[in-house]
């Protein structure tokens, strides 16, 4: 790991839908492969669509949005939801991304902190995300943050065609 950075880790602001469309942009852009949206859907979304997420990951209790900023810059993100179709006390992870300025800072361990943390705040025991398969980094860095890997496994349909395996964490404390 890097020097830490002056980089801080926050909650997005409702208001900060631009900031949020530019990072989610930039991460489709930087690693395709590693979303089932593609760069073209998310550039074609209206402003509606990333004003109401902003606001939701913001104050909403069924979604929290974790920023990092440095300076002006926007260099990461990850998104905690808790969903109706998701097992009692398991929060998904989605949209987990570091710039690759900020990369090796820590940043990335801090955006999951903060998820976690959240999590636990709504009585989550445990946090799971999909991680495609020959993504060595990611696999490296979940597996370096406590992140197990289970059998539950699926195809992407979407080209490249690509598989992806969930892993969970056990939060404590």
């Amino acid at each position: 790991m890097g020097v830490v950075s002056s980089t801080i880790v926050r909650r997005i602001a409702p208001d900060e839908w631009r900031r949020l469309r530019a990072i989610r942009l930039e991460a489709l852009a930087d690693t395709p492969t590693a979303y089932i949206t593609t760069l073209a859907e998310a550039q074609a979304f209206s402003d509606s669509v990333w004003i109401e997420r902003a606001a939701a990951g913001s104050t909403g209790a069924d979604q929290a949005t974790m920023i990092a900023v440095d300076g002006v810059d926007t260099v990461g993100m990850a998104v905690g939801l808790l969903r109706p179709d998701a097992r009692p006390g398991v929060v998904p992870i989605v949209s987990v991304y570091v710039s690759p300025q900020a990369r090796r800072a820590g940043t990335g361990k801090r955006l999951m902190d903060g998820v976690e943390d959240w999590a636990r705040s709504v009585s989550a025991t445990m946090t799971s995300l999909w991680v495609v398969d020959g993504n060595d980094v990611a696999w490296s860095f979940y597996g370096e943050l406590g992140y197990v890997a289970t059998l539950d496994r699926h195809k992407i349909p979407v080209p490249p065609i690509r598989w992806e395996t969930r892993v969970v964490k056990i939060l404590t404390g």
